[in-house]
């Protein structure tokens, strides 16, 4: 089990976000949970507030972003587990609600899968529009 905390601080606006969670080899696919890919499956049903222990309901839009976060990953993963079916279970977000956003999910789940795997950093960003103040999240292009 990993924590990683995200923090963006610009002029305009600042985003913090901790994810602990860990990644489980099994040997069938798990039943009740997401599936993300052929053999990466994500588990959101026990997470926790990291700073007062009561339990987060994720909204379908918070599953989307952790979705979006770690599907870059997939392919890698699955070819570091041949044959096992990989469960990242979400336990404890650590939230300071005047700092979240639901964007910052993506990127959080993102770095956590790198340092989880040893997989090679990916550069991914928020991008904020000025007009609206709505977060979206993009990749870099992978390189070649």
């Amino acid at each position: 089990m990993r924590t990683y905390r995200y923090k963006v601080q610009t002029s305009s606006y600042g985003l913090f976000l901790g994810i602990t969670a860990e990644a489980i080899q099994l040997n069938a696919p798990p039943t009740s949970r997401n599936q993300v890919s052929d053999r990466v499956w994500l588990d959101t049903g026990r997470v926790h507030h990291a700073y007062s222990g009561r339990k987060l309901a994720l909204n379908g839009q918070e599953v989307t972003w952790l979705h979006l976060g770690l599907r870059e990953y997939t392919e890698s993963i699955e070819l570091g587990a041949p044959g096992s079916y990989v469960l990242i279970i979400i336990h404890a977000l650590e939230v300071v609600d005047a700092d979240y956003a639901e964007a910052a999910l993506a990127p959080a789940l993102a770095k956590w899968t790198e340092a989880e795997f040893g997989l090679a950093p990916r550069s991914g960003r928020i991008n904020r529009d000025s007009t609206t103040g709505e977060l979206t999240f993009s990749w870099d292009e992978r390189p070649q």
